[in-house]
């Protein structure tokens, strides 16, 4: 089968009244096939391509996401984080070296969503209130340290092994999501991993923090069973890496 149309197969896949992944999803996935390469953007590329994002961003943002399934509208969520920080990186592109550059990327400018003017914090949150902490593995802050973007979009049929996915792909990452130094038995993690400890854990994000073997508890069953029982073994320290907020331009 052809991406199109596996990607119209899980459009479809709704149950019991509730309405699957919204159709324009179809238009973001073509857009991430053409325009996403090596865990990035290509950003001059994209460009080019304006015309079919902002169509895809206008369908987002008359969505009626109550109309959603729960798989659905967390789909929804994460890709319209991913499409507005492309949308905002364009707006400034090129001779953008760093969202970090940017007063207010994350907390101040907004994008339409669902009827509504939200900033990337805001779409972020709604994606969080789901309670799946893979959910920081999926969006993505167009920077070097963030997991890798998805040549695809989400959709709610296969969110469950999209989402697997994307954090076994991370974890794998020795550069950016874990890297274990069993001579000194330190645990390098991702900083997302001390910056939302509280989602990893279920608990105060400022509580986790100084309790860093509840952060190791969740990610030792995300890991190759061999590496897993190293670690165990080792209870090592929990370190986390340095932040590379360098444009992930492809």
């Amino acid at each position: 089968m052809t991406a199109a149309v596996l990607l119209a197969a899980a459009l479809g896949a709704g149950e019991g009244g509730s309405q699957p992944d919204p159709p324009a999803t179809a238009i973001w996935d073509e857009l991430l096939r053409q325009h996403a390469r090596g865990g990035g953007l290509d950003y001059a590329s994209l460009a080019q391509d304006r015309g079919r994002l902002e169509s895809y961003l206008e369908a987002v943002a008359a969505t009626d996401v109550g109309a959603l399934d729960d798989a659905a509208a967390l789909a929804f969520w994460i890709n319209a984080y991913n499409a507005g920080v492309a949308r905002l990186v364009l707006e400034r592109y090129p001779g953008l070296a760093s969202v970090e550059d940017v007063d207010g990327f994350f907390d101040e400018l907004t994008v339409e969503v669902a009827g509504q003017a939200m900033t990337l914090d805001e779409i972020e949150t709604r994606a969080r209130d789901s309670g799946d902490a893979r959910v920081h593995f999926a969006v993505v802050c167009a920077s070097a340290s963030c997991p890798d973007l998805r040549a695809e979009a989400y959709v709610g049929a296969r969110l469950e092994e999209q989402l697997s996915d994307q954090t076994s792909r991370f974890l794998a990452d020795r550069d950016k999501g874990l890297r274990f130094d069993p001579e000194r038995e330190e645990l390098h993690l991702s900083s997302i991993f001390k910056w939302y400890a509280g989602d990893f854990t279920g608990g105060s994000t400022v509580v986790a923090f100084f309790a860093r073997s509840q952060i190791t508890a969740w990610v030792l069953p995300h890991l190759p069973e061999e590496l897993a029982e190293r670690i165990r073994a080792a209870a090592p320290a929990v370190r986390y890496m340095d932040y590379d907020w360098t444009l992930n331009d492809r």
